[in-house]
Formats: structure tokens, sequence, C-alpha cells
């Protein structure tokens, strides 16, 4: 069976910058599985893997406008120091946070004083990608699999989480990106603050799961 729409798809891969830098791979995870047109990963590598069989290997070069867009300078804002409480900040951090374009990942970029600089760009904005992948399996999708728009795994929708998924996964869950603080401006995979900006993810290439929020391989 060939790789088409309404096909789940598992795939090993690693994915690298311009320099040849590794900055995800599947390894130890075991295979991302996706649900083929779905928009569960970036449209460029969607595209590199259509029409592929079981077995086979290729290079996919993903430009920015296939993968996270250019880098746009207008998601930097600023915000006082006492946003974050009791948190330490430091630069590099990145947290969930609701803000005028929806929920998305912010990560700290810049501290001067009592000011600190935040970015709303995918962390591979503006970057082209690199991935070396094979084709682990091809299988049609189940009707509930096309309803809810993903693969199922064992331990529940979306359980494996990987460079593809769309959220942080959680074990037996279907997609969660955490429980939301109360009064809080966000939550994250480890745990939320009751009030003010909550604690952070880990770097994106150590995460569980693929490249931070949104997966090296989804759509932001």
């Amino acid at each position: 069976m060939r790789v088409a729409k309404e096909t789940v798809v598992a795939i090993e891969y690693t994915l690298k910058d311009d320099q040849g830098n590794i900055i995800d791979a599947s390894g130890d995870r075991g295979p991302m599985e996706y649900l083929h047109g779905a928009q569960n990963i970036i449209p460029g590598l969607e595209q590199g893997v259509d029409g592929l069989v079981a077995g086979d290997t290729k290079s996919v070069l993903v430009p920015p406008q296939l993968g996270y867009g250019e880098y746009n300078e207008k998601l930097l804002q600023q915000v006082p120091l006492n946003a974050f409480g009791a948190n330490t900040p430091q630069v590099g951090m990145r947290f969930h946070a609701e803000t005028n374009l929806g929920m998305r990942v912010l990560t700290i970029k810049k501290i001067e004083g009592e000011e600190v600089t935040l970015d709303g760009n995918h962390e591979l904005a503006g970057k082209t990608l690199h991935f070396d992948i094979k084709v682990v399996s091809v299988r049609a999708a189940e009707l509930t699999e096309l309803s809810h728009g993903h693969p199922h795994q064992s331990g529940g929708c979306c359980g494996g989480g990987g460079c593809g998924s769309g959220e942080a996964s959680s074990e037996g869950g279907c997609c969660s990106t955490g429980e939301a603080s109360e009064g809080g401006c966000c939550s994250s995979e480890e745990g939320a603050a009751s009030s003010g900006c909550c604690s952070t993810e880990q770097p994106v290439a150590q995460k569980q799961g693929g490249c931070g929020s949104g997966g090296c391989g989804c759509s932001a």
C-alpha cells in the first residue's frame, strides 16, 4: 500500500538543520505514526512522504513556508518581570500562554532589568528542515481514526507523541496539553502555577514526544 490520504503511516526520522546538526530523531521513541492528509504534520514533510511504500527511505528538504513559516518580529513582546510571580524566569524557558492569537508556546528570549522579552515564534520558524526518513508501515485508517483526525495507538489517542503529534500527548488521553491553571496565564507539562506565568517545558530537543509544542512535524 502506498502512502495516500486516509492512510496511517509510521516513519522513522532524523531532523537536521542547515549545518547538519541533529535537531530531533525518532530514536528510542520508535516510529512516529500519523494520519496522512489530516494535517497531523507540516505540509512539506507530508508532501515528501506522499506516494512512498513501507521500506522506502528518502531525504526531504522542507523550506520555512512549508514548515513553521518565516520568523515574525511582530510575535516578540515585552512583559514585566513581576508577571512571573514566584517563578524565576531564565532565558530559553518555554511555556504555554493564552495570547490574542490563542494558546501559544512562548520562549523567554531576553531579560533586561525588570523587563522580559517573550518570543511567540515556533523555535523552528525561519529554518530550512532536513529530514531523513524511512517508512516503516502504511495501513488504511480506521473509521474512528478518520473521525478523530489522528491515529489511535496503544494507550489511547495520540499516546505515542512523536515528531508529528500536534500536541503534547497524555497517557491514555487524547492529545492533552495539560491542565489549565486557575487564575494563571498558562499550563505546561511540568505543572501550572496558581497565578502569573507558569513553569516551563523542557528544552525542545530533550522533550519526549518531539520538538516542542507542535512537534517537529506538526503544523504550529
